[in-house]
């Protein structure tokens, strides 16, 4: 989630900000919007150095639910990762499916568990609530799409659209 300019930063912000400024609005609630509760404190480590030192433990995680998985499937033990194959075979596309279910990103109606985006997030950002929405907001940009009725199509296209916000945003996650 590292930005590539501090342009990108502040854009990034502003554009979140409006929304989440927007959100309180229409709700029409009455409780004052408090940014800083967004906003790192101050004198805190820049967030992809949060995310350098936590992320490790999603990866662990996911490669646990992997192999799991890769055995479960009777694929090969070298399986290629699938975060950038856009042609994956239907074998590769139900490991996808198998791993998401596993780590709970994909529910058992093959939906996309928002909640658990928002809490595997917290987890790596050290509940960085900016983060936290933008991933949750990423999570169901992907969701709203998706409309095949084939579980490992879903797991796929849900794998493609995590994959290139992944990749946006400098996060290196490895399934």
């Amino acid at each position: 989630m590292k930005p590539s300019t501090p342009v990108a930063a502040i854009t990034l912000m502003t554009i979140v900000v409006a929304v989440l400024l927007q959100t309180h609005c229409v709700r029409g609630q009455t409780q004052a919007f408090d940014l800083a509760k967004l906003l790192p404190k101050t004198g805190t480590e820049p967030i992809w150095a949060v995310i350098d030192r936590n992320l490790p433990q999603v990866q662990e995680l996911v490669t646990a639910a992997r192999m799991e998985c890769i055995q479960k499937l009777q694929l090969p033990r070298d399986q290629r990762p699938l975060g950038k194959v856009t042609n994956p075979s239907e074998k590769e596309k139900c490991l996808v499916e198998c791993v998401l279910k596993k780590i709970k990103l994909m529910d058992a109606d093959n939906k996309l568990n928002v909640g658990q985006v928002e809490k595997l997030t917290s987890l790596v950002t050290q509940d960085n609530k900016m983060a936290i929405a933008v991933s949750s907001s990423m999570a169901q940009a992907c969701s709203r799409g998706i409309s095949s009725k084939n579980p490992c199509e879903v797991a796929h296209l849900f794998n493609q659209c995590i994959s290139r916000q992944l990749e946006r945003n400098n996060v290196k996650l490895v399934w």
